[in-house]
């Protein structure tokens, strides 16, 4: 892993910009972060965020879409984007040497798309049919039906692809003021890891971003509490039983986070994570049992995703419940725990290799720190996590009675219900304000 200096600056625009010069690297990764996501949209406008970010494919004043998707490829690199919850990226992957086509490309593409009404209803269909995959997808499915169920009505547990409605809705004149209003300069950050000069991209970035000047749009705020709660549906066409159990976590800023990393490691973090040994080893229940630790701004989610048979759907959910219970009671074993962090310690030095990885760590830590994280310090906060740590994690964060049970498909005898897996009645509140400040680690990003 090569040594590396990390830059961060203000560009007069308001632009922020942050970068990572790895030594002993011949590209780059180059990411632009628009500081708002699915979350942030309005009711009537959901899935608005996502729809941006395909059509700035579809066409800029200098590039059509053909264009824009050979700028790169021709060069032996690649562009594409995502929309999450709470932010937008654009990102590029090239050899070092082609750092201006790359800046020029993702200006080009962020601040100067065209927004052509037909091209807007080209793309609908092409929003519709994803639509469509995820409602024929069990496993993104029932992740919106879960979602749906942790945040109470609050706007992270909307559908991030929208509807059908809202998306035929859109138009050119929707599209434009919100682009303007959410991709001011000072919601914009670029991000540079690799073989990358601060004061170059520094200068390109001046000369390429010309963002929109729009009245801003605020964040959304923090989600209610939310009482857990058994949802099955059963749908024609499914064969197996998909399984999904999420409770409240923490945000960001919560340094307890590495021990609820920990924990979510040692549940369902791999092959020899307690719920793998248990639901597949042991008792052959399913093919893919794992568990997630999704963290942001102002709260965060805590889940068990596993598929089985529908006849064996109760054994499988008294397995994960006798895990949690003794998760709960006993905390991990010294052994176990020393297991867990090396496991995760590894994963965190073989992120490094790869600038892309580097790229977003970067981000993150620009987005939610505002700072920069060496690996050195994730490391320690990772080995510097206890016994007592984790049993005291598991017993804010892994109580089976906190668990929503979502379940999507055909289970033998009547649907699921609170008798197969019983919940706590009363409401459960987000995470407590956060105690300071620190990384996060890569493999739950």
């Amino acid at each position: 892993m090569g040594e590396s200096t990390y830059c961060k600056s203000v560009l007069p625009s308001g632009i922020t910009l942050v970068s990572e010069k790895v030594h002993g690297r011949k590209s780059l990764a180059l990411g632009v972060w628009v500081r708002s996501g699915a979350r942030d949209e309005p009711f009537e406008r959901l899935g608005i965020s996502h729809f941006i970010e395909h059509m700035m494919f579809k066409g800029t004043e200098r590039r059509d879409a053909r264009a824009i998707a050979e700028s790169l490829e021709s060069l032996g690199g690649h562009i594409d984007a995502f929309t999450a919850r709470e932010q937008v990226c654009y990102f590029a992957r090239a050899l070092a040497e082609h750092v201006e086509p790359v800046v020029d490309v993702l200006s080009d593409i962020v601040c100067r798309s065209r927004f052509a009404p037909t091209e807007i209803e080209r793309e609908k269909s092409v929003v519709r049919e994803e639509i469509f995959a995820c409602e024929d997808d069990p496993e993104d499915k029932i992740g919106e039906l879960l979602a749906e169920q942790i945040w109470s009505g609050h706007a992270l547990g909307r559908p991030i692809l929208g509807t059908q409605e809202t998306v035929e809705s859109l138009d050119t004149d929707a599209l434009r003021d919100y682009f303007r209003r959410r991709y001011r300069p000072e919601n914009l950050m670029v991000a540079a890891t690799g073989a990358v000069e601060h004061e170059g991209i520094f200068e390109l970035v001046g000369r390429y971003f010309t963002p929109p000047d729009g009245e801003g749009l605020p964040l959304s705020g923090p989600p209610p509490p939310f009482t857990p709660s058994v949802r099955h549906e059963s749908r024609p066409g499914i064969q197996q039983l998909y399984l999904s159990l999420g409770t409240r976590g923490m945000p960001y800023g919560d340094d307890r986070r590495f021990a609820l990393v920990v924990l979510h490691t040692l549940l369902g973090g791999g092959m020899s994570s307690r719920l793998f040994q248990s639901v597949r080893e042991e008792a052959g229940l399913a093919y893919s049992v794992y568990t997630a630790a999704d963290f942001h701004r102002d709260s965060g989610m805590f889940s068990i995703h596993l598929g089985v048979s529908p006849e064996r759907g109760r054994e499988a959910l008294a397995r994960v419940r006798a895990e949690l219970h003794a998760i709960c009671a006993e905390g991990p074993s010294e052994a176990e725990l020393e297991a867990t962090r090396g496991q995760i310690r590894g994963g965190l030095l073989m992120s490094q290799e790869s600038v892309s990885s580097r790229m977003y760590q970067l981000a993150h830590d620009e987005l939610y720190h505002r700072r920069f994280v060496p690996l050195e310090e994730q490391v320690e906060r990772i080995l510097a996590v206890t016994r007592e740590d984790v049993t005291e994690a598991a017993r804010a964060y892994a109580r089976p009675e906190h668990f929503a049970l979502t379940a999507l498909g055909p289970a033998k005898g009547a649907p699921l219900g609170e008798s197969d897996w019983p919940i706590a009645g009363e409401a459960i509140g987000a995470a407590p304000p956060a105690v300071a400040d620190g990384p996060r680690p890569e493999s739950v990003r």
